[in-house]
């Protein structure tokens, strides 16, 4: 507010002000810019009373002509002197006779108090636009903006005369400085859009929305300077001569048209453009979800998607995989579900049985389950393929099944087994071979051919293995009988050595491998039967043994799992961790891992090349009596005194599938392929547990079925 003596100060306000360099007016004042107090008295005005005004520099002009901001406060105030009224007045006259001109029926009084309310309304407007503006000039120094200016031209002189300029002396010489209070800020108060590389001006007072907007663009504007640098200075490493090196820029427009053209191509109708074997190629590597939803894309697609070639690939690629196989896939007619590449093989039929095979694995109630009935007493021992199931008993007798029929072919014992005729008639004169069915009844009946040779087993068979060529079979008279399978099971050697019962075999293209109860293990020489070393080591009877490559894996009484060098004889690693004696063990196909079990109740599954245990099985309540491992599937499946079967994974040990009770007694031994559970038990009972058995088109699945002499005994000389 303006006073009405002689010296009319303004009320003292904190004024940023802009600094312009050194004024040449003569009543400038010398101003320290380190403590914010004059240093001397005015010398060109007899006014020495008068205080001057003081303001701060928020913008300080350096040597190299640089603005830097003064953040620290000083002590300021607004004093208009006598001097300065006098050119206020003056001004407002002049002010006032323009709006009287403008105005003619204006009279004096009303010039009068015109006057001086505008003076009053030009100190209040100083102070308001000091007070409203020095965010602004702080925030203009911090970005290096132009110093604020009015834009009224009256406003502008009004300010000019009442600019606050002293003097000021430090000893005998005096500078000279202009101090300017802005009064309105050139900031925009909208947005202003970035041009090129230059960042948005976003004013202060808008939402984060637009600051968030500008903060993105600048971060893409600063992606674009380093993608010039990175270009500019690969540009000045490049080999202009050769070429080498040179990359293509495309512009900001090339760009967009590349990107538009890629989602064209995408967009395209391959199967319409491309040739057809390159369609049906690429429609290949689709499993049979995706086949199926490709069928229903049009016509076009959906007779593509019918070619044999897209299924077989698909089929070969999907169900192939392996667990634990050297090969690392099955290889087609193996017998292992994949079925031989031949012509005209409709491989959808296929694929479409293989999927609903392995949907019942996973629910694993589909099963269906038969009992096969012939044998007189415990069936210690059992193998199976695609063709035929081959057992052995307690009775002393080896039978063949067809698995097929589920009728017995073929039975191989001693003289005064085979010779009672109460072997294949009952006393009412019934087979005594036939299925037993879910609902009891009887089917299938058969009566067997029996044949008896020279070399026989006077004794309980307990284990047997086959292969296409022969069959080992070992017993408890302590010996083993090798058969020709080419020759219609005509035996070719008995191998002795052990003293006592044989429990387990194994063999390969070159080796069988023998255990018995006499705590030893026998390797033999298979194409001559010679015996060529014993391996000693275990300390209780030797109960299982497993063959792969140069390694052999056996378990014992003795609490123990041994892994043995064959060249070399010894062992080479001992897996403990059993607390009571072991009854079997297995080796995976490819060597990596081996199972074993016993009577502690729990299964293991170790790391054969390090001896860790991976897994810790809590599977039975009674004794474990038998482990397999489907090194394809990754499914072990054991049997136990319990008289349940169940089914695991190998992976992470987790228990899949459960059949409580299926045997009347001990299950002695099961065993899995692809497609069915087979396992024998004390009750003299064979049970198959058969997941394709109604699946259609499931008998695709099987290799090219060979003659099989074990099938067709009237071929065979035996009748």
């Amino acid at each position: 507010m303006v006073t009405s003596g002689g010296k009319r100060p303004l009320p003292s306000l904190p004024v940023p002000a802009t600094l312009h360099g050194p004024s040449t007016s003569s009543g400038a004042s010398a101003y320290s810019h380190d403590t914010g107090m004059e240093t001397g008295m005015e010398t060109g005005n007899q006014h020495d009373d008068s205080q001057r005004p003081v303001t701060a520099i928020p913008f300080r002009r350096n040597h190299n002509g640089s603005t830097s901001v003064s953040w620290r406060r000083r002590p300021k105030s607004i004093v208009l002197v006598d001097h300065d009224l006098h050119q206020l007045d003056h001004l407002a006259a002049e002010e006032g006779q323009r709006s009287g001109a403008n105005n003619p029926n204006n009279d004096a009084t009303k010039s009068g108090e015109s006057l001086k309310g505008k003076i009053r309304r030009a100190s209040l407007t100083l102070k308001g636009i000091v007070r409203r503006d020095r965010r602004g000039s702080e925030s203009a120094a911090e970005h290096n903006e132009l110093r604020p200016t009015t834009s009224h031209s009256t406003w502008h002189r009004l300010r000019q005369a009442a600019s606050f300029r002293h003097s000021r002396t430090y000893g005998n010489i005096a500078g000279l400085e202009t101090i300017y209070s802005p009064v309105e800020a050139e900031f925009s108060h909208f947005p202003i859009p970035g041009n090129g590389l230059s960042p948005p001006i976003i004013p202060w007072h808008t939402g984060a929305a637009a600051k968030a907007a500008a903060a993105l663009q600048n971060e893409s504007l600063n992606y674009a300077r380093q993608y010039q640098d990175l270009a500019s200075l690969a540009e000045s490493q490049n080999d202009r001569e050769s070429g080498i090196g040179i990359a293509f820029t495309a512009s900001t427009s090339q760009a967009d048209v590349l990107m538009e053209q890629s989602t064209s191509i995408i967009r395209m109708d391959f199967v319409v453009l491309l040739p057809a074997e390159l369609a049906v190629h690429i429609l290949s590597y689709l499993d049979a979800a995706q086949l199926a939803t490709a069928t229903r894309v049009s016509k076009l697609w959906h007779r593509f998607v019918q070619d044999q070639q897209v299924w077989r690939q698909s089929f070969l690629r999907e169900k192939t995989t392996t667990y634990a196989t050297s090969g690392g896939r099955v290889q087609p007619g193996t017998g292992c579900g994949v079925p031989s590449v031949r012509p005209k093989t409709d491989w959808y039929k296929i694929y479409k049985a293989r999927e609903e095979l392995d949907h019942r694995w996973k629910v694993g109630n589909r099963a269906l389950s038969l009992y096969l009935n012939g044998h007189r007493d415990s069936v210690y021992c059992q193998q199976f393929d695609e063709n035929k199931i081959i057992t052995g008993s307690r009775d002393k007798t080896i039978r063949i099944w067809d698995i097929h029929s589920l009728q017995c072919r073929l039975v191989i014992g001693p003289p005064s087994v085979v010779a009672d005729p109460s072997l294949v008639f009952d006393p009412n004169g019934r087979p005594t071979h036939y299925v037993l069915h879910e609902d009891q009844s009887h089917r299938s009946p058969s009566i067997p051919v029996t044949v008896s040779f020279p070399i026989h087993h006077d004794a309980s068979i307990l284990c047997l293995q086959f292969d296409d060529e022969i069959l080992v079979t070992g017993s408890s008279d302590a010996s083993c009988i090798v058969y020709s399978v080419r020759s219609g099971y005509r035996p070719v050697r008995r191998l002795e050595f052990h003293t006592a019962a044989v429990l387990d075999l194994a063999f390969d293209d070159k080796h069988i491998v023998t255990c018995s109860k006499d705590c030893s293990i026998c390797v033999w020489d298979r194409s001559t039967g010679k015996m060529l070393k014993q391996l000693n080591g275990h300390t209780g009877p030797v109960n299982a043994v497993q063959l792969r490559g140069n390694t052999l894996v056996s378990c014992s009484g003795d609490f123990t799992v041994k892994l043995w060098n064959i060249d070399s004889g010894k062992v080479i690693r001992e897996l403990a961790g059993h607390t009571k004696g072991l009854a079997c063990s297995q080796f995976s196909e490819d060597g990596r891992f081996v199972a074993s079990a016993g009577s502690d109740k729990i299964i293991r599954i170790w790391d054969a090349n390090t001896g860790e245990c991976l897994h810790e099985i809590q599977a039975h309540d009674s004794l474990v009596r038998s482990l397999h491992i489907d090194s394809i599937s990754g499914r072990l499946t054991s049997g136990s005194y319990d008289t349940d079967i169940k089914v695991f994974d190998m992976e992470t040990g987790e228990q899949l599938l459960d059949f409580p009770g299926w045997h009347a007694s001990w299950v002695l031994s099961a065993k899995s392929d692809y497609r069915r559970i087979v396992s024998t038990g004390q009750d003299a009972k064979v049970l198959v547990m058969d997941f394709g058995a109604d699946v259609p088109d499931i008998k695709m699945l099987e290799t090219v079925r060979k003659h099989e002499v074990a099938c067709d005994v009237y071929n065979v000389g035996f009748i």
